[in-house]
């Protein structure tokens, strides 16, 4: 996965707006609702978020730029405007945040948040969270010997 620029979250946030603005969001929603690799221009996603939220085209196309500078978007020049595309999925964007999330908790609270996966009862989540837990140790043990 590219590397994020992803430096805040705010739990308390429903969704990818944990760590993303609510613009950020609806961008990153338009764009990830295309099929995977089509790209989209400002233009596009100024008229389909203009009839609900009349924001200047300027506001979107910084917006859209600030998304590809975090990582999450990637820009093409394509005469006569830039073409985005998603440089992460949203599966992969969901997970890099919980990890990030857990990583910080198990830095911080290491034994109580394990009990705390532990106690999640959905054996799906659990399996999730387990999987992340173990792509930080690997992570954070390769870091330690780099």
């Amino acid at each position: 996965m590219s590397e994020l620029d992803i430096t805040t979250l705010y739990l308390h946030r429903p969704g990818i707006r944990a760590a993303l603005g609510d613009l950020e969001a609806e961008i990153m929603e338009l764009v990830w609702q295309r099929p995977s690799g089509q790209g989209i221009t400002v233009r596009q996603i100024w008229e389909e978020l203009h009839p609900r939220r009349p924001l200047m085209y300027t506001t979107i196309m910084n917006t859209m730029t600030r998304l590809a500078r975090k990582g999450l978007l990637e820009a093409e020049r394509k005469e006569p405007a830039y073409v985005y595309r998603a440089a992460v999925m949203k599966d992969g964007f969901v997970d890099r945040i919980i990890g990030e999330a857990l990583e910080g908790l198990l830095v911080n609270f290491g034994e109580a948040t394990a009990e705390q996966i532990r106690r999640v009862s959905d054996p799906a989540l659990q399996e999730r969270l387990a999987r992340l837990l173990d792509e930080i140790q690997l992570r954070r043990t390769s870091e330690e010997t780099d």
